[in-house]
């Protein structure tokens, strides 16, 4: 038998970042994965979709050339597009391999662990022993009981950029970020994509006026949206996937070439949890604010146990969780800044409250300021002027949220994300020089409206104001 100080099972990126923190404060330290380490993110999530995403703007791009003042005939062979995604995943990978974090001092196990007791796990029939264990096996596509659906050759985040072309048509089924993005990269890349929606909208957790703006400019790009559908049963007849549904009381069956599920993520738990005391559900692990599971040597972290599955809070999990095992006093986790990017195009980025439930909680107490993208000199310059930029601010100029539609929204975003988690107050992000032209201007102008309406406002200013008055007209 084996021991270490700690065991990281699951080498997605929360369990990589774990790993070396750990070693870098000199602990024993065994990752344990059954498939390739890296996991969703880099093999069938972030890598792979941001890569397809980038081709099909690229190509949308090219085929509205004269937009830019240019002309020609445009001929693109699309051909190897899923090639060149699976060649820059391979690219990424090479800086996750075993060898890679080996040579670092981690030592990896390729298998699948479950747990035979509190302190213990079987791999490959080998028993492993460590007083710590860092659960951190990620999530896989959560299927939705549709009848029949066992006997299509549909796809999921997993297998979508295995195919070898683009298919001519695509159903997707689901209206989160994954059916969102894949939408908006196979419509460009020449698929007919009809994208089914349980309810009449998409993108629930986000401000819903942004969400409504982005699906109608997938609609104008082409995509075939279909609400409020009840999916009924699917079926496969050759290489044609067809799924019924029905719809207002009518049913209709839609056929393609493929059928993408994006209905969600499902925890992976399947590690014999109850042998270790770790209570866990279908919708993951239980843990507290610590990261510490109902066994308090054992955390859990990533999508397996919290709700926001982002890689960039797996890894500040990572880092939560290997901390409060390496050193003296234990921190808890917080959420209250975390922020997420929909990288459709327009791209969509949210932190904190929506508009909509920051006027729930604040009431009269915050106010929402705007600013669109057409009224930005850099969104004329690269013909790029959809969106619009939404912060809710408190009285005091506290920044509760924000929301921003439009081109370079993920990056944009980060400035706010900035002043909220440092406490900056909004109004002070319009003192400083920003360059010109940029898409900064979409901050800066909402910065200035505010600062402006915080100087209208001000009790000392409007006293100052009525005593100039009663002077200007004592003298007069």
């Amino acid at each position: 038998m084996q021991e270490f100080d700690v065991i990281v099972i699951g080498g997605g990126p929360a369990g990589l970042v774990a790993s070396k923190f750990l070693v870098a404060f000199g602990k024993k330290v065994a990752l344990v994965e059954r498939e390739k380490l890296g996991g969703d993110c880099t093999h069938s999530g972030c890598i792979p979709s941001k890569t397809l995403l980038k081709s099909a703007k690229a190509y949308h791009d090219a085929k509205k050339i004269s937009a830019y003042g240019l002309k020609g005939d445009i001929d693109i062979d699309t051909s190897g597009v899923l090639l060149h995604v699976r060649n820059v995943v391979a690219s990424v990978y090479a800086g996750e391999t075993p060898e890679v974090f080996e040579a670092a001092g981690v030592h990896i196990i390729k298998g699948f662990a479950s747990f035979l007791n509190k302190n213990e796990i079987k791999v490959n029939e080998q028993t492993y022993r460590a007083s710590k264990f860092i659960i951190a096996t990620g999530a896989r596509a959560d299927i939705p009981p549709i009848k029949g659906l066992d006997t299509v050759a549909y796809l999921s985040n997993e297998t979508v950029f295995l195919q070898e072309k683009i298919p001519d048509s695509l159903i997707i089924i689901g209206t989160g970020a994954i059916g969102i993005e894949m939408a908006t990269a196979f419509n460009r890349l020449g698929s007919r994509v009809t994208l089914l929606a349980r309810g009449n909208s998409i993108l629930k957790e986000n401000d819903a006026q942004h969400a409504a703006l982005l699906l109608a400019s997938l609609l104008e790009e082409g995509v075939n949206f279909i609400a409020n559908a009840e999916y009924i049963q699917a079926s496969q007849d050759g290489n044609t996937k067809s799924l019924q549904i029905k719809q207002n009381g009518i049913f209709k069956t839609i056929s393609a070439d493929a059928i993408l599920i994006a209905t969600g993520r499902a925890a992976n738990t399947d590690l014999k949890l109850e042998n270790a005391g770790v209570i866990y559900d279908k919708k993951g692990i239980k843990v507290d604010a610590y990261l510490q599971t109902t066994n308090p040597n054992i955390y859990a972290i990533g999508d397996v146990a919290t709700p926001y599955k982002f890689t960039h809070v797996a890894e500040m999990e990572a880092i939560k969780a290997a901390s409060n095992i390496v050193l003296p006093l234990r921190t808890k986790i917080s959420y209250e800044h975390i922020g997420w990017c929909i990288y459709a195009e327009p791209e969509l980025a949210q932190i904190g409250l929506t508009p909509q439930n920051a006027q729930e909680k604040y009431g009269q107490s915050v106010q929402t300021v705007t600013f669109s993208y057409k009224h930005t000199d850099r969104a004329y310059t690269d013909v790029d002027a959809k969106g619009s930029i939404k912060v809710s601010v408190l009285n005091n100029g506290k920044i509760v949220g924000a929301s921003i539609l439009g081109a370079r929204a993920g990056e944009l975003i980060h400035q706010l994300q900035l002043a909220k988690t440092l406490d900056i107050s909004f109004e002070k992000l319009s003192k400083m020089l920003y360059l010109y032209p940029t898409y900064a201007d979409i901050i800066k102008q909402p910065a200035k409206q505010f600062y402006i309406h915080k100087l209208r406002n001000n009790p000392w200013l409007k006293a100052l104001k009525s005593i100039a008055s009663v002077f200007t007209k004592t003298k007069s």
